[in-house]
């Protein structure tokens, strides 16, 4: 019962929208300050009485007798939304004033971009961080379980999102910010909807009563856009807890566009992860809120990484970066290249995406139409993408036949380094059934690519550092390029059966994320490592 929507999850094999709050920042950044310790922090710099607390005191007892407001979460919320308005005007004042600094910002640009010198200030509080060291392992795996999900939404203004997912995601993330993307067609896959804003566009910020106002005018696209996904993708929210005021309305909002008298049981497909201090395993439960008038789930934990692990497991064979390249190229082919005849017909697969936008942009696009085939491999040909490739060749399933390896590597670009000596010999390449010019560039690839000192070689001069141990190469936290070339160089020094785990590590990492374009750097280390390992004398 304890896992059991996240099972469920897993066994539908449906990528989720994430719904992420500043929990989540909270959880992973150092000093990352909670909303009324971001309101003090700016209180201090623009009022010489810095009794901060004293006033939100006062704001809260004007709200309780002005509106009747008797939930807590509705006090804190709309006294922190007054005393922000409160702040903005005294500090934008001093700022004009010349009595507050900000950092590369003068008043004749506060003039001529029209951006607030208060929401400046709050893009400079955000713009940098610096990861918990005791979180760094969690870290790695929420990166992963970002590129799971179908679309993200965040009400954090800051980069960690998007930077998190475009560290670990070749194709990265589309970002819209503030109301963009809901007013316009968009893809539905690798998106992230920054609804309150982001420090890149600082006037976006919502953080005011009259930024909130505004907010809340336009909040019924976000919500219908946001349901209609929701008929095919369940949501997590990640970073909110139950009481949280944009958490419920997001609910309460979907349970009243079902129009039913009845309680709407929506358990599983509306999930809360709510944190839970020192709480090793998953508590759920099901909720009903008569207020919402609806059921949904609520997972207590402080171990997020066993949240992280069930979306992992969700592999629908191509990642959700990728899907959305798919759609975004085919849409660009049927309106940009399918309106004249004499049509000539490939099939694509996810490594050739690249390459056919590049096609489709040159200035030749409408002279050659294209049709793209889509279907199941198997079915269409047997020959394998780039990761089932190197999965098959590096975990020795030999589920792959030699002539169906041989096609694969032939029709592969010349340039691009795979490991392969194990199944291409002069021999075989003659013994083959392939064509004799799919022969001649298998006996290139030999040439080009069958020598261990070559690919050393080709190694960057600044990443030949001599080391001996792989464990000392991992603690230094280099940069993946780096880090490749590095142990890449020193291969033939470290203990191989390590190498051989990281290796191994590598590829089923590149596997479950399902992203077929893979860094050179680590493709280079791919051949180097294959070289030595099954090096022979014809090679």
């Amino acid at each position: 019962m304890v896992e059991s929507v996240l099972n469920m999850l897993k066994e539908k094999n449906e990528f989720p929208i994430l719904f992420i709050g500043s929990g989540i920042s909270k959880r992973y950044l150092m000093d990352f300050p909670s909303w009324d310790g971001l309101l003090e922090r700016f209180w201090e710099k623009s009022e010489e009485n810095k009794n901060f607390y004293g006033r939100l005191n006062i704001l809260r007892e004007e709200l309780k007798s002005e509106k009747g407001l008797i939930n807590d979460k509705e006090i804190e919320f709309y006294s922190n939304l007054e005393m922000s308005s409160l702040i903005a005007k005294k500090y934008n004042r001093k700022f004009n004033q010349g009595e507050i600094n900000i950092e590369d910002f003068s008043t004749k640009d506060a003039y001529s971009t029209g951006i607030e010198p208060y929401k400046m200030g709050i893009k400079n509080t955000f713009k940098e961080y610096l990861i918990r060291s005791e979180k760094e392992s969690e870290v790695e795996n929420f990166k992963k379980a970002l590129t799971k999900s179908q679309i993200m939404i965040t009400t954090n203004y800051d980069n960690f999102i998007e930077d998190s997912y475009n560290s670990i995601s070749q194709y990265g993330v589309k970002t819209y910010i503030g109301q963009t993307g809901f007013f316009e067609e968009t893809i539905g896959y690798a998106e992230l909807y920054k609804i309150h804003g982001c420090i890149s566009k600082p006037q976006s910020i919502v953080i005011t009563k009259e930024d909130y106002e505004l907010f809340d005018k336009n909040s019924i696209l976000i919500s219908a856009k946001i349901i209609s996904m929701l008929i095919h993708s369940p949501i997590i929210f990640l970073g909110y807890s139950l009481t949280d005021l944009n958490v419920r309305k997001f609910i309460k909002d979907f349970a009243s566009s079902l129009n039913a008298d009845d309680p709407i049981s929506l358990e599983e497909r509306l999930i809360i992860v709510e944190w839970k201090e020192n709480e090793k395993s998953l508590i759920e439960e099901v909720i009903f809120d008569p207020e919402l008038n609806c059921k949904f789930t609520v997972i207590k934990t402080d171990n997020y990484n066993l949240i992280y692990d069930y979306l992992l497991k969700i592999d629908q064979g191509v990642a959700p970066s990728e899907i959305r390249k798919y759609q975004h190229i085919i849409k660009q082919l049927v309106i940009d290249a399918g309106r004249e005849g004499a049509l000539r017909s490939v099939l694509i697969s996810p490594i050739e995406l690249d390459e056919l936008e590049q096609r489709l942009n040159s200035h030749d696009a409408l002279n050659e139409k294209i049709v793209v085939a889509m279907g199941d491999s198997k079915v269409i040909f047997q020959i394998p993408n780039k990761l089932s490739y190197l999965e098959d060749y590096i975990f020795e399933t030999n589920e792959l036949t030699t002539d169906v390896v041989l096609r694969f590597l032939a029709n592969e670009n010349q340039a691009g380094r795979y490991p392969f000596i194990k199944y291409v010999s002069n021999k075989k390449i003659e013994e083959s059934s392939l064509h004799d010019y799919e022969k001649e560039k298998l006996r290139q690839r030999l040439k080009n690519h069958g020598n261990l000192n070559m690919q050393m070689n080709s190694i960057p001069n600044s990443y030949r550092i001599k080391m001996s141990e792989l464990d000392e190469i991992l603690s230094w936290g280099y940069v993946p390029d780096r880090e490749y070339c590095i142990i890449a160089f020193n291969i033939e020094r470290l203990d191989f059966e390590k190498v051989d785990q990281y290796i191994k590590k590598k590829v089923k990492d590149l596997v479950s994320a399902g992203e077929a374009k893979i860094n050179t750097h680590l493709r280079r280390l791919l051949l180097i490592y294959d070289l030595v390992k099954n090096k022979r004398s014809d090679a």
